[in-house]
């Protein structure tokens, strides 16, 4: 039997409303409504080998912190497993700073027994799934923010920013890809280098223990990409970028061309660049 007028105008009404409260939920739970900042869904996930965890970023800046502060002093996995769990059980507005970090293993027991689940956690925080940990940035990451010229060492504040982090967290690394005066040869045409926005840190020679090291600084960058104004992280012919997050981690190809070049697939160092602005 035909609908009438009216009942055809309630059938339009209950399925817009039902895709309505759909779209609703997309937004409001899903990583999609982490980039255009709606909702309450986590923005950041580790994979670990017992399952996902899905953290805010507050929550993956501190773990990454605090297994980066780890490796530094020298903790075991079972150390850097404890550490990163007590860490995260405390609830925090702002992650744990590098000083705090160093406290908070003075106070584990002298042997630490934790969970398989934290183990796993730990061990993918040391790099040892490669890029365990993705985080989705806001679409608006970077807006407003200002153009900005390269300083004393080559690099511009925001960079020198993130190379002060680093140190704070990692200690000394083999650092590269800037130079008093800036850098004008050695990259890809277009580099964030030549601005002295980017920042190369080496992992040589390339080894199974490098490796991991590296995944270590790589996700701790993405952690923290939106407190630093972090637009890439390229280690491992692996991207992450700021502008396409929702994608995760992708296979990164040398804008050059096919090579298997190890330098030019970054599988030697991490680099990292900041946010252009203007």
């Amino acid at each position: 039997m035909a609908l009438t007028r009216r009942g055809r105008l309630t059938v339009t009404l209950s399925v817009t409303a039902a895709i309505v409260v759909v779209l609703v939920l997309l937004l409001t739970r899903s990583r999609l409504g982490s980039a255009l900042g709606l909702g309450s869904a986590p923005p950041c996930t580790l994979t670990t080998a017992t399952g996902d965890e899905e953290w805010s970023a507050v929550q993956a800046m501190t773990a990454t912190t605090v297994a980066g502060v780890g490796s530094r002093i020298g903790a075991t996995d079972n150390g850097v497993a404890a550490a990163v769990r007590r860490s995260l059980d405390v609830e925090r507005s702002a992650p744990i700073s590098p000083a705090a970090a160093r406290q908070l293993y003075r106070q584990l027991p002298a042997v630490a027994n934790p969970s398989a689940d934290s183990l796993a956690v730990a061990r993918a925080l040391l790099g040892q799934r490669g890029p365990a940990l993705t985080c989705v940035q806001p679409v608006t990451a970077g807006n407003g923010l200002p153009t900005e010229q390269a300083g004393r060492l080559g690099l511009t504040p925001r960079a020198e920013t993130l190379r002060t982090a680093l140190r704070e967290v990692f200690g000394r690394q083999s650092l590269g890809g800037f130079a008093p005066g800036g850098v004008t040869t050695g990259h890809i045409e277009g580099s964030a280098h030549y601005e002295g926005r980017a920042i190369d840190v080496f992992f040589r020679p390339i080894t199974p223990e490098a490796t991991r090291a590296g995944w270590q600084t790589a996700m701790w960058a993405v952690a923290h990409a939106d407190r630093l104004h972090v637009a890439t992280v390229i280690f491992d012919r692996q991207i992450w970028t700021t502008t396409r997050s929702l994608q995760d981690w992708r296979d990164y190809s040398y804008p050059g061309g096919a090579t298997d070049n190890p330098v030019l697939l970054h599988e030697d160092h991490v680099h990292l660049d900041v946010q252009r602005g203007g």
